[in-house]
């Protein structure tokens, strides 16, 4: 049998749950062997899968994948991998250290005018926080000054020198290291103010039309994982085991995992938040940005998710 290639984001906490479905063993207990492999950010990942390079990978309703994704060959959704949801969740808008500490960005309505540095490509994930975030405030993106500034470290620089205000980071790692380097620090966290499926177990067109009956164990394999991540940080069951594997799986310090991440919102039972995945669409339409539909039940196949359900 040949094992199914599983591509990981470049932020691999992104992907938690999944890690630790891997970490603890899970798909070998299920007959599987998995490549897990890094397939970067999603600009790399989503065509992979779409051009089935990848079997399986953690994708969320971006853009991107919005655009790249075809009817006549459509990959599917078919669970949870993790939603941003009030306390949950670790995306967040961060701000230049001096606007915060001298009090000129203290609500949403104090955005009005600022720099805000977003991704060349207009419609991915940062244009959707900033613009939920402006209408908390009364305020659209016609109500900034945008600068046009890629994820990572050009941001920091960016935040550090002052060519910019505010700005989205995502990554752990990135908030640490900006508040080390007193680049920026959080002003607000995502589910403060919005809610949205951040990932979601994706199944390349090739994989789930012709190898079915693994893609039934890789879900049920992938729900115990799932379950083991939710009762750690929404019962504190096996907490402390749960953030080793995570921390170890990701490559990140086990303090900053055990401290310092906000734990992803997860359904138990792998369901996703359709409702914000058609919210997301529909920004993208009423921006110019999608020029076809992406039906909802297209896009999300449950037959597995509810196959392992039904399962003892």
């Amino acid at each position: 049998m040949k094992p199914i290639i599983l591509g990981l984001p470049d932020g691999k906490l992104h992907a938690a749950p999944t890690l630790v479905a891997l970490g603890r063993g899970c798909f070998k207990r299920h007959g599987l062997e998995i490549e897990a492999i890094n397939a970067g950010a999603h600009t790399r990942s989503i065509p992979a899968i779409a051009n089935n390079e990848v079997d399986v990978s953690p994708q969320g309703p971006l853009l991107g994948f919005c655009q790249i994704w075809d009817p006549a060959r459509p990959m599917v959704m078919v669970a949870d991998q993790g939603s941003v949801k009030p306390g949950r969740g670790e995306g967040a808008i961060v701000a230049r250290t001096a606007l915060i500490e001298s009090g000129q960005l203290r609500d949403y309505s104090d955005l009005k005018g600022r720099r805000v540095g977003l991704s060349a490509i207009r419609g991915d994930h940062d244009w959707l926080t900033l613009s939920a975030a402006l209408r908390k405030g009364g305020l659209t993106l016609d109500d900034v000054e945008i600068v046009i500034c890629d994820f990572g470290e050009q941001r920091h620089r960016a935040l550090a020198d002052g060519e910019i205000d505010v700005a989205t980071v995502g990554r752990l790692g990135s908030q640490r290291r900006g508040r080390d380097d007193r680049a920026f620090v959080i002003w607000r966290r995502e589910h403060e103010f919005r809610e949205r499926q951040e990932r979601a177990i994706t199944f390349s067109h090739r994989f789930w039309t012709e190898r079915p009956d693994e893609g039934y164990r890789f879900v049920r394999a992938y729900l115990e994982g799932l379950r083991d991540y939710y009762n750690a940080f929404e019962r504190g069951l096996e907490r402390d085991e749960i953030v080793r594997v995570l921390a170890g799986q990701a490559g990140e310090p086990l303090e900053a995992v055990a401290t310092e991440m906000v734990p992803t919102a997860v359904d138990p039972n792998g369901r996703l938040n359709d409702r914000a995945i058609a919210s997301d669409i529909a920004w993208f339409r009423e921006q110019g940005l999608l020029d076809h539909a992406v039906p909802i039940d297209r896009l999300i196949d449950y037959r597995y998710l509810d196959a392992a359900l039904a399962m003892p």
